[in-house]
């Protein structure tokens, strides 16, 4: 959180965590906010009362409104990027070299031939690449021939300029890691895109063994399996909360051998 959004919740009688706020105060002396507030301790942190509102009102940085401009100001990070891209595959592609689907806030340009109508959003590389195999394995193989390929990137995916590019299908089919991140991909992808649905095996059993990702603690395996409830993936729940792992996209895959 940034100045700015302290400041404003301040002014809403939000909660605020007071040590941070000070960090991003301009002063030598962190002390000298006790001239603008008064501060109340409460449950989860303190509340805030302005006493000088000038004073606060001078606080607010002004406002950048790109990434280029905030770099000028070190903080290039509060801001989204002007482009976005994906890459696509399909069968109108030679030697599995993807092409480049370039989204800007005037819209989307593309550098070459799309399906249209229907997609499939695999969430990592090695997948995508491999999507004729992946498919087949998960029991889908005609989507290869009847779907554009659209690598995710982990929630590359998600970025708000992709919308309009990805908004342009009928039907999305969403395959993602079975873990916490992938069920949040998933999750806000339908929440702006209703026609995207979970892409996976029919029966997860046969892939039992596969679950070998161990989550970082109980609290994000029990949010994951509750997540996975939450988006009516009751069996995906299930052998999570079975084999207490998570799934890595690529464990789907045949073993792929080179010469």
């Amino acid at each position: 959180m940034r100045l700015n959004q302290y400041l404003q919740k301040i002014e809403q009688g939000k909660v605020i965590k007071l040590e941070c706020f000070i960090t991003y105060l301009p002063f030598s002396d962190p002390q000298q906010w006790r001239d603008i507030y008064q501060a109340e301790r409460v449950r989860g942190g303190y509340l805030l009362d302005i006493i000088d509102a000038e004073k606060h009102q001078a606080l607010y940085k002004t406002i950048v409104q790109d990434r280029v401009e905030a770099a000028y100001q070190g903080s290039s990070h509060d801001f989204t990027t002007s482009f976005s891209h994906i890459l696509v595959l399909n069968q109108y592609c030679e030697s599995q070299i993807p092409f480049v689907v370039l989204s800007t806030h005037s819209g989307f340009k593309c550098a070459g031939e799309l399906i249209g109508k229907q997609a499939v959003i695999i969430e990592n590389q090695e997948n995508f690449y491999r999507y004729q195999d992946f498919l087949a394995a998960i029991g889908v193989p005609n989507y290869a021939d009847d779907c554009d390929i659209l690598l995710g990137a982990g929630n590359q995916i998600c970025h708000g300029l992709n919308r309009n590019f990805i908004a342009t299908y009928d039907v999305i089919y969403c395959a993602q890691d079975l873990d916490l991140g992938g069920l949040t991909i998933f999750q806000t992808l339908r929440k702006t895109l209703p026609q995207c649905s979970w892409l996976a095996p029919n029966d997860w059993s046969t892939y039992r063994q596969q679950f070998k990702l161990p989550p970082k603690n109980a609290a994000q395996l029990a949010k994951a399996i509750q997540l996975a409830r939450d988006l009516g993936l009751s069996q995906e729940a299930d052998i999570m909360n079975q084999t207490r792992a998570f799934l890595e996209q690529e464990a789907l895959l045949p073993v792929f051998f080179q010469d």
